[in-house]
């Protein structure tokens, strides 16, 4: 009975995130194809904020995941929940990076519409989707990890393959 209790979480915390995810991409990604196929750009500043926002929900999910490879505690319902997520926003995150929003400017005081991305984004930017795609692909593989040690692997992978693009292509006033 407690398994099927554990099992009736799990697939109510999933289908919250992925719902959470689906709220989050749907008017991102809808408003912004009918806007692109109009010919029309959304402003700068909607779309920095649209990938910060993105960014901090992926951070908020990875959190748990880097403790639980931190602590050795690894959870694999719960821990997979959070890399599901995590691989569905990976997926998305590069489409928020249009050439129009390349506005990096040090000292910028506006937190809303200040970007972290490094010019250099958009001159690699075969680069970075390649790199969004790697660790949509380590965080879908721990979702579906079978066992700790695949899952721990796994995240291992998308933590390394984050910080590493993080290093190149991120800035911090």
């Amino acid at each position: 009975m407690n398994h099927l209790a554990a099992s009736s979480q799990t697939l109510l915390r999933q289908t919250r995130s992925m719902l959470l995810g689906m709220c989050l991409a749907a008017p991102l990604l809808g408003s912004g194809f009918a806007a692109w196929a109009q010919d029309k750009a959304l402003p700068p500043g909607d779309v920095i904020l649209a990938r910060k926002t993105l960014m901090s929900v992926i951070a908020r999910n990875m959190y748990p995941l880097d403790e639980m490879i931190y602590t050795g505690k690894i959870n694999l319902p719960r821990g997979r929940g959070h890399a599901d997520s995590i691989a569905a926003m990976l997926q998305a995150f590069p489409l928020l990076f249009p050439a129009h929003t390349n506005a990096y400017k040090p000292g910028t005081v506006d937190p809303a519409s200040a970007t972290f991305a490094d010019p250099h984004i958009w001159e690699q930017l075969d680069f970075f989707y390649k790199e969004s795609m790697a660790a949509a692909k380590y965080a879908f593989d721990a979702s579906r990890a079978d066992t700790e040690a695949q899952f721990r692997k796994s995240v291992t992978e998308l933590r390394l393959t984050c910080d590493g693009c993080h290093a190149t292509f991120q800035k911090n006033n």
